[in-house]
Parts: structure tokens; sequence; C-alpha cells
């Protein structure tokens, strides 16, 4: 039996994944706070230990069995609970891990750090796991809010689910349909965050583009403009946006909104038509190539990046060069290339011609290199200009952040500049980061 008369029990949570798990984790760690844990990182000696899971992948599946048994080795005597995509999807083989002693998926989150507590006072391990998963079709939002800025540019979960059915994601039915939080509660958590101490806030979601579909249609792009009138908060950013949702209304409302960040991110994943007709997306290369050139003309000095995959059953190597052209017609300051990968439950599992392995890793290269060059080229223009950075961790002598244009930016000084915003003029490039100066008017 575990005792704690001298000390709090500990507990450490691990994340894998997206933004918004990254989000929920955070509501988690403030919810075993309040109920007298001390939070620790995931490499201390802990008494329980929370996994929040990933399944976009079958990579990230296996990761997350990784780091479950990474968990019952650093301590066998340790509480596992573990939540998120994967446990969603997959409850029984999560629950088989050995050492496992609480499974939930995504709509009952908050329940872990109950059940911690639960498990702690109990002061013995059962021999099987116990499993909670809520059904994401029927199930409500679960309502949860971070209270506490844990970082310097603070994620801010606005909706969940998606209402897509692209025929290589899983995570639809891992997440369920399009579910969105009240704009007053997202706003009284940035707010809130904002009082401790934030000065940006990126709105995200499973499928951000989709907010507010589900509550009358309020605007994604409305909710962004209203975020920035709220007291303290500097900049505004929006989580992987669907391209379509770049509709001249929506450009025009931001671009004449100050504090709305000029760079955004698009789940792109092909510039084919054939590919993107095959993965079910909702537009073609001709839609997002009009919208990217709209948003460039209302907010000059935009910067794009992008999910993208290669390798798609059937892409051709015209298809390929599809999406290395609109690569370079949009000028992506970043790309995440992902290989395709086969999800078991999806219709692009069992399509035929499946592309080999060779094939895949060589297109992969092929566009990360053609992403070396365009990033090179992006850095090397901003030279001489003047740029307001957000800095938001030390290198060495350095100060590390971003720009508006998520440019990333480093500055030799001895001040503490953890959070702070200035105004600097771009001096040099060292092939990753430029390197500023502070200007007169900081």
């Amino acid at each position: 039996m575990m005792e704690f008369e001298k000390r709090n029990p500990r507990a450490a949570v691990y994340t894998l994944g997206c933004r918004v798990n990254q989000y929920e984790s955070d509501a988690v760690e403030e919810e075993l706070k309040s109920l007298g844990f001390d939070v620790l990182p995931f490499t201390e000696a802990c008494d329980v230990y929370i996994i929040n899971t990933c399944a976009v992948t079958a990579e990230s599946e296996r990761k997350s069995k990784q780091i479950i048994r990474r968990a019952s080795a650093a301590n066998p005597n340790a509480y596992i609970l573990v939540m998120g995509c994967f446990s969603q999807i997959k409850a029984q083989t999560v629950a088989k891990i050995p050492g496992v002693d609480y499974v939930c998926g995504n709509r009952n989150k908050l329940s872990v750090s109950e059940f911690a507590a639960k498990l702690v006072r109990s002061g013995k391990k059962e021999k099987n796991a116990d499993c909670r998963i809520l059904d994401v079709e029927t199930a409500e939002l679960e309502l949860m809010t971070v209270n506490k800025a844990y970082r310097d540019r603070c994620y801010i979960k606005i909706e969940d689910g998606c209402d897509n059915h692209c025929t290589y994601c899983i995570i639809k039915k891992a997440r369920g349909n399009v579910v969105s939080r009240a704009p007053e509660a997202v706003l009284a958590e940035v707010a809130a965050i904002a009082k401790d101490g934030c000065r940006e806030v990126v709105l995200t979601g499973i499928e951000a583009a989709s907010y507010g579909r589900d509550i009358g249609g309020y605007p994604l792009s409305r909710l962004m403009v209203q975020a920035t009138a709220v007291d303290g908060i500097e900049r505004v950013r929006a989580g992987s946006l669907e391209p379509s949702v770049m509709t001249k209304a929506f450009c025009d409302e931001l671009a004449s909104t100050k504090g709305i960040m000029p760079s955004f991110h698009l789940s792109l994943q092909s510039g084919s038509n054939r590919i993107l007709a095959a993965m079910k997306r909702k537009y073609n290369r001709e839609q997002v190539l009009r919208n990217v050139e709209y948003m460039k003309s209302v907010m000059p000095g935009v910067t794009f990046t992008c999910d993208i995959i290669v390798g798609f059953p059937g892409e051709t190597e015209e298809d390929f060069l599809d999406t290395v052209d609109i690569a370079e017609k949009i000028d992506f300051l970043h790309m995440h290339i992902f290989p395709f990968s086969p999800r078991e439950g999806t219709p692009a599992a069992t399509m035929s011609n499946q592309i080999p392995e060779a094939v895949k890793k060589e297109r992969a290269h092929r566009l990360g290199e053609l992403g070396k060059k365009l990033a090179e080229k992006r850095y090397r223009r901003a030279l001489g200009e003047t740029r307001s950075v957000l800095f938001e961790s030390r290198m060495g002598e350095y100060f590390y952040g971003h720009a508006e244009d998520m440019l990333e930016v480093i500055m030799k000084t001895d001040e503490d500049l953890q959070g702070k915003i200035f105004s600097v003029k771009l001096k040099d490039y060292d092939g990753k980061h430029l390197i500023a100066e502070q200007t007169e008017e900081g």
C-alpha cells in the first residue's frame, strides 16, 4: 500500500499528437493539482502516470504503446491511466497492456484525475484495467478549461470532432462529429489566461475551420476577431485550417483586424485534383490557389505552412508534381510532410495501387528539399526588415521567438525576454533562424 503522509502524491502527464491533446492534458494537470497532486515531468519518479494517446498514424499507435510500457517499467507500482484517440478506438488493446489501471476516451478525459485520486486512496492495483469509453457520436462535449498560461503562446480548444469523411483518416471515429464550444466560454478562457500573462492565443480544434456550424453558423473569423479585443491579448492565430474556409469574407474580416497574425496553417494534403478527390477533400487546387492569392492581396506579407501527404494510393509522378507545383506557387514557409500511412478501418487502407515505401520515402525527401529552399528564400527576403517578435525561450546567449509571420528569430541579449514582445531588425541568417537586434522603439 502506498503511503503519502509526508508528501503529496506525484503525477505526470505525457502527451502525444496534436495541439488539442496538449490543451486537454493541460486541463487534466489543473484538475490533478486541485485534487492535491504534485504534477512533475514525465521523466521523474511518480505514483501516477497519465498518457494522452494519439492514433493519427500507425506510428502514433506504436509510440503510444511504447510510452505506456515505459511508464510501467519506470515504476511497476505506479498507477497508469490512458486516455485519448488510441484508447478511444482500441480500448481493449490498451487495457491488456501490462500495468494499465484505467482507460478512457476523448469525451471523458477529466475522469482520469478523479480516478487517479481514487486509486491513490485505495493503495492497491487491480488485476484488470477499468475501461470507461463514451460514444463520441452521442456524448456531450466535455466541459474543460485552462486558466493558467502554461506557455507564452497558448492554445485554446474551440471545438471537437470533424464532419469530414476523408478516406485516409481515422480521427472522425476517435473524435466524433463537430461540437463547438460556446463563444462566450472560449472568450472567458482567453481572458483568464491573458490575466495570467499570456500575450498570444491560438484557437484550435480537431477541425477548427468547422467551428460554429452546430451553433447557428457562428463563424471562426468572428471568434478570432473577438479574441483580439480581450484585454492583454496582442496576437491571435488559428490552428490548422481546411483551405475552403478562406473565403473572401473570411480574409477581409481578418485582414482588417489588428492583432490577427499574418500566418496560416493549411490542411492541404495534396496539390493534385485527382488525389484530392480520392481523399474526399472538399476543395480542388484551383480553389486553394484562388483563396491563398486573395489572402496575400489583402494581407501583404502573410505566410502559409501546411500538411501534405505523399504516396497516397494511386498517386502518380504527375500527381506528385502537381503537389510540388502548388507548394512552389503558394511559397510555403514550412511543410509538414507525411508519407501515407494506411489506417485500419479507413477506405484508403484497402485501396488498390498502394505506393511502395521506397517511393513514398523518395517523394517525401524531394518535397522536403524543396521546402528547405523555399524557407531559405523567405528568410533571406526578410533581411533588413523589422518584425514584432514574441520571445519564448533562451538558447545559450540568445533568446528565441517567432515573428508575426512565424519566422524564427533569435537575438543576443543578457536580458530576460521570456514572454515579451519586441520590435526587432533582422540583420543576419544562420541557416535556420534570423538574427535580430532590438530597434530603438523596442
